[in-house]
């Protein structure tokens, strides 16, 4: 008994969790429907079904003919008309993204309700019911599009008209930042995840990225791009709205495991390594992953699960993405902390100008400073041993805080 109770408990819970989605990021569909001389048809069954789960919608046209569904979440959809009289209207593969409010207008031919007028849809060559202006990336685009180092689906919004990528140097250019429309990127752009904010809203964008939830590219059902145009309802800021949709489960089981290698075979040696002559660092990234999704009811309850990880090896070499470069420390050991620096002392490289013998690592007594006495200049005395006087630690200890402190 305790043990349906915990699936009934699960059921509800995943049930809910359609409740909960965000209703920023649904579409609407609406239109009107009218018979072959144009005029408008009230009390007609529009029925909405979308073709990858089988949820269907039912709405009636008003008496001006019109009808609105709301709250659909980006999918395509099949429009079916009926009303006495009339031939029953099919209008099939209506795309709707997310925040579309698409019209689909139906006209009805005379006949019996049983003979049907199918109709495939095509994309339109005028919006007409807003004045959105962007562009839209399907699943398959955000998932088959070269992202580069830590694929980041922001790297995606400069496929949009009027898009150009953060300049060189900004705080969230290593993070896909963008602009759009002229205007400058950092804390104007908005970005949104379901319909949800997803800004950074520390200025200095903590992580490198002027958004706070990456999300891997196979988790994403869609990415719109607003430039210009959009309702006031997006708010925050007058840049471009990058808002990403997640996937849903549908009536088939889907899934699909990744990796991807990257590590130094190819890579040049970095500069600065270079002129040191150190020989190139290691390297090594794997990022992978698995998405599932299916059907828990079929046409009524449906699942989506995404797990990915990252692994990051690397020693001296330098990384693409959010990792910046790597940067070798140096950590005092417990001789050194006391003030023994005998160890860092090297071979002979030359004389200093008392004649004296000068040797690599060496450290000189600041409180020795003196007027060179054979000619122009300031001269020094090293360290006995190349070790610091306890006093003198606790002198630089009280100066600035440091591991000799």
């Amino acid at each position: 008994m305790s043990g349906q109770r915990s699936v009934r408990l699960l059921l509800l819970f995943v049930s809910l969790i359609g409740f909960a989605r965000a209703q920023r990021d649904l579409a609407t569909l609406t239109g009107t429907v009218t018979d072959p001389s144009g005029a408008v048809i009230g009390a007609a069954k529009v029925t909405i079904t979308e073709l990858s789960t089988g949820l269907a919608y039912s709405v009636t046209t008003d008496a001006t003919g019109v009808y609105v569904r709301p709250a659909l979440k980006p999918s395509t959809y099949t429009v079916q008309v009926e009303a006495p009289g009339f031939k029953t209207a099919v209008q099939r593969d209506v795309l709707l993204t997310a925040r579309d409010r698409v019209g689909v207008n139906i006209t009805l031919q005379v006949g019996e309700t049983s003979q049907s007028v199918e109709v495939a849809a095509q994309a339109p060559l005028l919006q007409t019911e807003n004045t959105n202006i962007g562009g839209d990336l399907s699943s398959r685009s955000v998932s088959e599009l070269p992202l580069g180092g830590q694929r980041k689906v922001a790297f995606l919004a400069r496929l949009a008209v009027g898009v150009v990528a953060d300049e060189n140097g900004a705080a969230g250019a290593l993070g896909g930042g963008f602009s759009a429309g002229g205007v400058p990127s950092m804390g104007t752009s908005n970005y949104l995840l379901n319909g949800v904010d997803n800004n950074q809203n520390n200025i200095d964008y903590q992580g490198l990225a002027a958004y706070v939830v990456t999300l891997p590219p196979d988790a994403i059902g869609e990415i719109r791009i607003l430039t210009n145009g959009y309702n006031a309802e997006y708010g925050r800021g007058g840049g471009g709205v990058m808002e990403v949709t997640l996937k849903s489960g549908t009536n088939q089981l889907h899934g699909v495991a990744y990796e991807f290698l990257q590590n130094d075979h190819l890579n040049t040696n970095t500069w600065d390594a270079n002129k040191a002559g150190s020989s190139k660092g290691s390297w090594k990234q794997n990022q992978f992953g698995v998405s599932v999704g299916g059907p828990i009811i079929k046409n009524r309850t449906f699942f989506f699960a995404n797990y990915e990880g990252l692994r990051f090896n690397s020693f001296g070499a330098a990384v693409p993405g959010t990792f910046g470069t790597s940067t070798l420390y140096t950590i005092p050991t417990p001789a050194m902390v006391k003030g023994d620096f005998s160890s860092e002392l090297g071979n002979v490289i030359g004389t200093d100008p008392l004649g004296n013998p000068v040797r690599q690592g060496m450290i000189y007594d600041f409180n020795s400073t003196r007027n060179n006495p054979s000619g122009s200049g300031l001269v020094r005395d090293p360290f006995l041993n190349n070790t610091i006087p306890p006093e003198l630690c606790t002198q630089l200890g009280s100066r600035a805080p440091g591991p000799l402190g």
